[in-house]
C-alpha cells in the first residue's frame, strides 16, 4: 500500500467541490481511500483515525487545501493526485471562448441582474459578512448561507437591514421558502395558507413537509438563522418576518419555530406575533411559559404542522409509529444531520443515560460539507453504534429536499445494516429507528427513501416526534411500568 499527499498553501476549495473530488478519486482504480479536505483540525484528526495522514499533511493549516490517497501501488496513487490536481484546475479555469464573464463581486451582479431583489452568500465564514453587507448595499435582501460567522457581525448585518427595510436570513440559514421558491436546504411543499418563521432549518423543513402531509400549504417560510432568538440578537430578523407575513394577504395562518430561545426574546416574539391579529402556533423547543392570546403554543414540531393546517380548516391525517418490538432496554443514541430534530429528540427522549449528537453543527461542518450533503462522517458514526454495548437503541433522520444529498437512504442503509451486524455478533437487542423528512413532490422521492430504510432493517416513524417516543418506548426496559 502506498499513502501519498498533496498539500496547496493558502489554497481555497468550497466543500462541496472537494466532496465531488473526493468521491472521483475513490473510483478510480487501484485506490482504496481518498480525501479531499481543507485541513482544519477535525479534518485532520479524521483523516489521521482513517489512516491518511502523512506528516505533510498533519502540518498543514486550516486555510491550506489537502488531498490524500492511499493506493495498491505508488503509481496508482500518483494517478490519483493528477487527477485531483486536474479537477481542481478545471474550477480554476476562466470562462470558455465565446461565454459571458461572471460577475466577481455582488454589486456586479445585482447591477447584471437589474431586477433582483435578493442575494444567496454562501462563502467561508470570514468573508460572508462582508459579502452580506455588499449585497445590503445593493439593496438586497439576504439568504446568508455561511456559517461560522461572529455574532457581533449577524448583529451588525441585522441592525443595518432592518434600518434599510431589508431581511437577512441567517447566517447559517439553512432553510427558507419565498413565493413558492425554496433557497438552501428546501422540500418541494404546496402553496397555500401558512406562513412560517424559523430560527431552525430542519424545524421548518420538518413543519412545512408535515404540513404538505397533511394537506395544507406554504405561503411563505423565512429562515432566521439558528442564533437570531439569542439574547444578544434579540430576535430581529423573526421580528421583522413576523410583521410582514402580518401584513401579507397569502397568509393566513402564521407558525413560529425555534430552537430553544433566551426568555426576553422569545417574551418579545410571542407578543409581536399576537399583534399580527392571525392565528399563530407557536414551536418554541423547551419554552413553557404560556404566551399571549391568541397565539397557541405547542412542544413539538409536528404538532405545530396540525395546529396550523387545522386552524386553516383543514383535517390533519392520522399519523402512527409502526408497531413498537418488546421493551428491550439499553441507552439511546441519536445520530442527527439535523440539529433542531436532534433537540426535539432530545428533549422527549431525556438524557439520563442517553447521548444525542448533531453532525450538522458547527464542530463538524468547518471545512467540508454539510451531513445533508455529504453523509459519510455521520454514517461511519451509524455503523459503529452497533459495537457500543451501552446503545441499545439508535435514533436517525433522514432529510429529503433540493440541495440534499440524492440518495441519503441509500447511503445511510449499508451502515444501518452494519450496526445491526455488529451488535447482532454481540448477541444483544439493537434496534435503529429512523425518521425522513420530506414530501412526494422532493426530488428524492418520500416513499422510496422510507422503503430504503425499512429495507436495512429499520423501523420508520411518519414524525420526528413518533421516532424519538418509540424510542424512550424500547428503552424502557421489559420490566418498565
Amino acid at each position: 500500500m502506498e499513502l501519498i499527499a498533496l498539500v496547496r498553501r493558502d489554497a481555497y476549495a468550497d466543500s462541496v467541490a472537494l466532496m465531488r473530488v473526493s468521491t472521483e478519486l475513490r473510483a478510480l482504480s487501484g485506490v482504496v481511500a481518498a480525501a479531499a479536505v481543507m485541513a482544519t483540525d477535525l479534518n485532520r484528526e479524521q483523516l489521521r483515525e482513517a489512516g491518511l495522514l502523512t506528516d505533510e499533511a498533519a502540518a498543514a493549516g486550516a486555510g491550506d487545501l489537502l488531498v490524500a490517497v492511499r493506493a495498491e501501488s505508488r503509481a496508482a496513487a500518483e494517478a490519483a493526485l493528477e487527477r485531483a490536481a486536474a479537477l481542481l484546475a478545471e474550477r480554476r479555469a476562466g470562462a470558455p471562448t465565446g461565454r459571458a464573464i461572471d460577475p466577481r463581486s455582488v454589486l456586479s451582479a445585482a447591477r447584471r441582474a437589474g431586477d433582483a431583489t435578493l442575494a444567496l452568500i454562501s462563502v467561508p465564514g470570514p468573508y460572508a459578512a462582508a459579502e452580506a453587507q455588499a449585497a445590503l448595499s445593493a439593496g438586497l435582501h439576504v439568504f446568508l448561507f455561511s456559517d461560522h460567522v461572529p455574532l457581533a457581525d449577524e448583529i451588525g448585518l441585522k441592525r443595518r437591514a432592518a434600518a434599510r427595510g431589508l431581511l437577512v436570513m441567517g447566517p447559517e440559514c439553512g432553510t427558507s421558502i419565498l413565493g413558492g421558491v425554496g433557497l438552501g436546504f428546501a422540500n418541494r411543499v404546496r402553496r397555500g395558507g401558512v406562513g412560517l418563521v424559523g430560527a431552525s432549518g430542519t424545524g421548518l423543513q420538518e413543519v412545512t413537509s408535515l404540513i404538505h402531509l397533511h394537506g395544507g400549504g406554504v405561503s411563505h417560510a423565512i429562515g432566521t438563522g439558528g442564533r437570531d432568538l439569542d439574547e444578544a440578537v434579540g430576535g430581529l430578523t423573526t421580528l421583522q418576518a413576523l410583521e410582514w407575513l402580518g401584513r401579507d394577504q397569502a397568509t393566513r395562518v402564521i407558525a413560529v419555530v425555534s430552537k430553544p430561545p433566551s426568555a426576553a426574546v422569545a417574551r418579545r416574539v410571542l407578543g409581536a406575533a399576537a399583534a399580527t391579529g392571525k392565528p399563530v402556533i407557536a414551536c418554541l423547543l423547551g419554552w413553557k411559559e404560556a404566551p399571549p392570546a391568541p397565539v397557541r403554543l405547542v412542544d413539538t414540531l409536528d404538532e405545530a404542522a396540525r395546529s396550523a393546517v387545522t386552524a386553516l380548516g383543514g383535517t390533519p391525517s392520522v399519523l402512527a409509529a409502526p408497531p413498537a418490538p418488546p421493551r428491550s432496554g439499553g441507552g439511546v443514541l441519536g445520530l442527527y444531520t439535523g440539529g433542531s430534530l436532534c433537540e426535539e429528540a432530545r428533549s422527549l427522549v431525556g438524557t439520563a443515560g442517553y447521548r444525542f449528537d448533531d453532525f450538522g453543527s458547527e464542530r463538524y461542518t468547518r471545512g467540508r460539507p454539510h451531513p445533508m450533503i455529504d453523509p459519510s462522517l455521520r454514517n461511519a458514526a451509524v455503523a459503529a453504534a452497533g459495537a457500543d454495548a451501552q446503545v441499545g437503541v439508535l435514533l436517525v433522520d433522514v432529510v429529503l429536499g433540493d440541495g440534499a444529498h440524492a440518495d441519503p437512504a441509500a447511503a445511510l442503509a449499508p451502515a444501518v445494516l452494519a450496526a445491526r451486524a455488529s451488535a447482532g455478533r454481540q448477541g444483544r437487542p439493537f434496534h435503529v429507528i429512523g425518521h425522513v423528512v420530506g414530501t412526494d413532490q422532493d426530488p428524492q422521492g418520500l416513499a422510496r427513501q422510507e422503503a430504503r430504510l425499512r429495507e436495512a432493517g429499520a423501523l420508520v416513524c411518519p414524525s420526528n416526534r413518533l421516532a424519538a417516543e418509540l424510542a424512550r418506548e424500547i428503552a424502557r426496559g421489559p420490566d418498565a411500568r
